[in-house]
């Protein structure tokens, strides 16, 4: 089901929207807002294929420093040279600092850094803007949604947020039926896989941490990404989105929507 068009990241967290996108073959932009900070994220067909911020610190030249790709003079230099319609990356290209080879890299990078940044996301707002023909980049991700949300939720690192859409220990899960398709889609690493494929009937989270060799924290992300994408289900309970952590903290905030800026 499409989700509403307008909402709070205190009652339908990041990951859950996005799949939700994903099953519906979404396309059009979705923009987040925190703390006047916003993102949005371009969408074809449920696949994320681009990302902008206004944030300072989010912009591509910023990235290409932190990484050592170019220097602060041809980040000086270059942000000098901007014109109206002109992307810093292709001034940066023009004064010899980056091959195009190496744009398209950090491009690439600089986009799913800004969308695996929304997974860290615990409130805000987000708006749905449909488009069929919103994706005017040249340069986009070729990354699967189910792949994408499984990296962004085992970036995560809080507990809280870990436990409270997992379950606890005695919570019980089972594969759905189709989990070999979900789970060819997401890519897996064959770590992450086995604790998939061994999942036997229905099991609590407690034996399958034991039965593993994974670390317990990873076990419990990998198995609440993988209920998000649909490839475990859980058997203890009516399936539902997980009670965000702002609601237990009472964190969550209503914030002004703001207009998501390019590079």
């Amino acid at each position: 089901m499409l989700p509403k068009a307008e909402g709070s990241l205190a009652s339908r967290d990041f990951p859950s929207l996005v799949q939700a996108l994903y099953a519906c073959r979404w396309t059009g932009t979705l923009t987040l807002t925190q703390g006047g900070v916003g993102k949005s994220v371009l969408l074809e067909d449920g696949r994320l294929v681009f990302a902008s911020s206004t944030s300072v610190d989010d912009r591509l030249g910023e990235l290409l420093l932190r990484r050592g790709r170019i220097t602060l003079r041809q980040l000086t230099t270059a942000a000098r040279g901007l014109e109206p319609g002109k992307r810093l990356g292709a001034v940066l290209v023009e004064q010899g600092a980056l091959t195009p080879k190496d744009l398209v890299r950090g491009v690439v990078e600089h986009t799913q850094e800004i969308i695996y940044s929304l997974f860290q996301w615990t409130e805000g707002r987000y708006r749905l803007q449909e488009d069929r023909a919103a994706n005017r980049e040249a340069i986009t991700l070729r990354l699967s949604t189910p792949a994408a949300i499984m990296d962004g939720i085992r970036r995560i690192e809080s507990w809280t947020r870990i436990t409270q859409a997992v379950g606890g220990i005695e919570a019980r899960y089972a594969r759905t039926e189709g989990y070999e398709r979900v789970a060819a889609e997401a890519g897996l690493p064959a770590e992450i896989l086995t604790l998939l494929t061994d999942l036997d009937g229905t099991q609590s989270v407690g034996e399958l941490c034991e039965a593993s060799s994974l670390p317990d924290f990873e076990v419990c992300r990998c198995l609440w990404g993988y209920r998000v994408i649909g490839a475990v289900t859980r058997q203890d309970q009516t399936e539902q989105p997980p009670i965000p952590v702002d609601d237990l903290e009472g964190l969550g905030s209503v914030l002004a929507m703001g207009e998501a800026s390019g590079r």
